[in-house]
């Protein structure tokens, strides 16, 4: 079962938009999101964890993300009206929100977000990791978690008539769990009877994309219509990516603006910088899958916005561009990784 009114059309949460209307678009942002899930909070640190975020305590936050209350909340929408303006002053018309169910969705907040800003904004659908995961995830059937989805895309969250317009970010741990594998299934069931694309975040293991795409591909999913993410963290051997792109899949470089490691905790697979990351996506292009890359900054927490001296929205287009100008990206290879590639993703068929 496909969905005719949605075919050919990009759904935001304010309606359908034609294609030809998308423009430059960030794919993998939060604009409202609570990841306080995620915080550990161990004796030795307590009082930092409960520290609001200033100039002072900002050195500390970049490096310990999982340990900041503060940090972890982007619930202001005045805040996030403020911020993602500045993409759509250099020219940023489209951001997809994929924050999912257990982060915080707020499909209303993004109403308002979209209205205030004039951005079209895409929500997302699913269930992100297993800790995250509301309590009964375990008790539902496949089928029923796909059925959630397709009411989201076709009905609208709950009883507020906005509407999803892309599957995910599906959010999977490494070794992905018996209910994250379910909820990919599920995801690849709703791909297939909606027509909408679907993203998935992976563990931090460089076999994990490679596991996902198997589930996918048993589930019945397109992978053509498929977005690994967070390749830059994920899939750090070349031949790993290019064994994926070969799949069809789309490659997400979505942490333009972060670089280094994670904490010691966390760290599995190193970060590449941003010129890495350039280099690493020509490389995609000189194999042939200049079609399959996409670019975003995954903003999930305060330090990441300009007003706490983040980086903000519009990263890409105010810092990044220039050097991908010089060296070497073309006009026409910029536009199909800023527009045409998200375009063609967020179109139903």
């Amino acid at each position: 079962m496909r969905i005719p009114a949605l075919k050919g059309k990009v759904q935001t949460v304010l309606g359908t938009i034609e294609p030809s209307d998308v423009g430059i678009t960030l794919p993998h942002e939060h604009l409202i999101n609570d990841g306080t899930t995620w915080v550990e909070i161990p004796d030795e640190i307590r009082e930092r964890v409960i520290q609001p975020i200033t100039l002072d305590t900002l050195w500390w936050v970049r490096y310990h993300p999982f340990h900041n209350l503060d940090d972890r909340r982007l619930v202001d929408e005045d805040e996030a009206v403020e911020e993602v303006l500045r993409f759509k002053e250099h020219g940023g018309a489209t951001v997809v929100e994929v924050t999912s169910i257990g982060l915080g969705r707020d499909p209303q907040a993004l109403d308002r977000i979209a209205r205030a800003t004039g951005l079209n904004v895409v929500m997302g659908s699913g269930y992100y990791v297993g800790p995250s995961q509301p309590s009964d995830v375990g008790a539902k059937t496949e089928e029923a978690i796909a059925a959630e989805i397709m009411q989201d895309i076709v009905d609208g969250v709950d009883d507020t008539g906005i509407c999803a317009g892309i599957i995910g970010e599906i959010g999977t741990s490494w070794p992905i769990t018996a209910n994250e594998i379910k909820s990919l299934v599920a995801a690849a069931w709703a791909q297939e009877a909606s027509g909408a694309a679907l993203t998935v975040h992976p563990g931090q293991h460089e076999d994990a994309c490679a596991r996902i795409v198997d589930i996918l591909d048993q589930s019945g999913a397109d992978l053509s219509r498929t977005v690994l993410c967070h390749v830059d963290r994920a899939v750090r051997e070349p031949q790993n990516r290019l064994r994926l792109a070969e799949k069809g899949c789309y490659l997400e470089y979505d942490l333009f603006g972060m670089e280094g490691y994670y904490p010691m905790y966390e760290r599995l697979l190193d970060v590449p910088n941003d010129a890495q990351r350039l280099n690493e996506i020509l490389e995609l292009v000189e194999a042939g899958f200049a079609d399959q890359v996409l670019l975003s900054h995954d903003i999930w927490g305060r330090a990441r916005l300009c007003k706490y001296g983040g980086w903000g929205y519009a990263h890409i287009l105010r810092d990044t561009l220039p050097v991908m100008w010089a060296k070497g990206f073309s006009e026409e290879l910029i536009d199909t990784l800023l527009v045409e590639n998200p375009k063609r993703l967020l179109t139903f068929v």
